[in-house]
């Protein structure tokens, strides 16, 4: 050892408290550096799940509204493909009417 690099432990170590939480395990008592415990899965809710309950936002928001109004076509599942592929008929049905241009070579 070197005398003028002393080796010795500071005063000013950090100790977790009882109240310290770790960001690993959610556990208390020791910091996440110190954890030797695996992550435990926590459920959370999606985001369009949270925009069809508004209650799911209740934590998060104070008021409980979600920041986004979802469209009616969006909340009924069912015949969403159809309704679009029946607009894209009619525009064919529209187009069929008008000859097609030909392009020409050069």
């Amino acid at each position: 050892m070197s005398k003028y690099a002393p080796h010795h432990r500071t005063t000013n170590n950090p100790r977790a408290t009882s109240s310290t939480i770790c960001q690993k395990c959610l556990g208390t008592g020791h910091f996440t550096y110190q954890c030797k415990s695996s992550r435990p899965y926590v459920t959370r809710p999606s985001r369009t799940a949270q925009l069809e309950n508004p209650r799911l936002l209740a934590k998060l928001k104070a008021d409980g509204k979600p920041s986004v109004e979802v469209p009616e076509e969006f909340k009924n599942k069912s015949g969403i493909a159809n309704r679009i592929l029946e607009a894209k008929e009619k525009a064919r049905e529209k187009d069929d009417g008008k000859p097609a241009k030909k392009r020409t070579k050069r």
